[in-house]
């Protein structure tokens, strides 16, 4: 037996190739080094304008003044933005119309979710039909609505005077009090699909036993779904939650078609005002510092929000 163990410890000794470890082997044989060719040119492609963009923030950059930047101004620009009370409202309305449109999204993406785990006639096919809001631009979402809003004779007013709501005399998109929820509604619509299929997904994967289990044990079915499977889909909904909120608070499209940020700034939201501020007025040095204010303001939103709610979830 000592002498079988000193022969296998000398054979390293002998000379011979010592087999690579399985991390090497993963960047030589697996996938990463077929995809590291797109994954440098992605990381160019994004990461250069946003390096521009920040260089650009700290400088005297206005296209009406000259075709190129005049100078360093260091944090002038970012002074300014802190101070310009315009964008100051655009970033509190660009908060309200974010926490309520992901707030109704998901709450309505969990109420559809549970209604087409259910074994109802003709669940197949809502399932196929929920996709289609999602697949439409968001443009053309903005344009199909402001239709149904027009107060000469879109569908909208006409069923809310119907039921005896009333409707301001300038229109839903024309009202100050009721513009930001009419654009709201038109988000809820398009996305909630999008948070229904993802949150349904995830309660087909947690496990039909477990579930039985309770319903033997006389657990109600609120009972089931708030202590089992909302714990279990924690995860995948916090994923979702976070993906509609960076989504929603980087809205632009929408509000661009429906009211152009109108009437007055009602409805001017953050990303509104940058592209006013940068294609509008060509003030490119003070949009890029905006850019990149509402750039780590998400960020910090982001990690405080993982790092409380992700945290109970793990």
């Amino acid at each position: 037996m000592s002498v079988a163990e000193g022969q296998v410890l000398t054979r390293p000794a002998t000379g011979r190739t010592v087999r690579p470890n399985a991390r090497h082997r993963r960047w030589t044989n697996g996938p990463v080094l077929w995809l590291l060719p797109s994954v440098i040119v992605l990381l160019l492609i994004s990461l250069y304008p946003q390096i521009y963009s920040l260089v650009n923030s700290f400088r005297f950059y206005n296209l009406g003044v000259a075709a190129h930047p005049l100078g360093f101004v260091g944090g002038d620009n970012y002074l300014a933005a802190f101070s310009d009370t315009d964008f100051l409202d655009a970033l509190v309305r660009t908060t309200v119309f974010a926490v309520v449109a992901t707030a109704v999204e998901i709450a309505f993406g969990l109420l559809v979710a549970l209604l087409l785990q259910q074994r109802l006639h003709g669940v197949r096919l809502a399932r196929t039909l929920l996709i289609m809001p999602t697949a439409i631009a968001p443009a053309i979402a903005g344009l199909a609505f402001r239709s149904m809003y027009d107060p000469a004779g879109g569908l909208i007013p006409y069923l809310l005077k119907k039921i005896g709501v009333g409707v301001p005399a300038q229109g839903i998109l024309g009202s100050r009090s009721t513009a930001l929820g009419a654009v709201v509604v038109t988000d809820v619509w398009q996305w909630t699909p999008f948070a229904a299929l993802i949150l349904m997904a995830a309660m087909q994967g947690v496990s039909a036993e477990v579930l039985e289990a309770a319903r033997i044990d006389g657990a109600s079915a609120w009972q089931v779904f708030g202590s089992i499977v909302l714990p279990l889909i924690r995860p995948v909904l916090i994923t979702v939650t976070l993906l509609r909120f960076i989504s929603t608070f980087n809205v632009f499209d929408i509000i661009f078609v429906e009211t152009r940020g109108g009437p007055g700034v009602s409805t001017t939201v953050a990303g509104l005002d940058v592209y006013y501020n940068g294609l509008s007025y060509y003030n490119i040095g003070y949009a890029s510092a905006l850019t990149w204010i509402i750039t780590v303001l998400v960020a910090i939103v982001i990690n405080v929000y993982l790092a409380t709610v992700g945290r109970k979830a793990r």
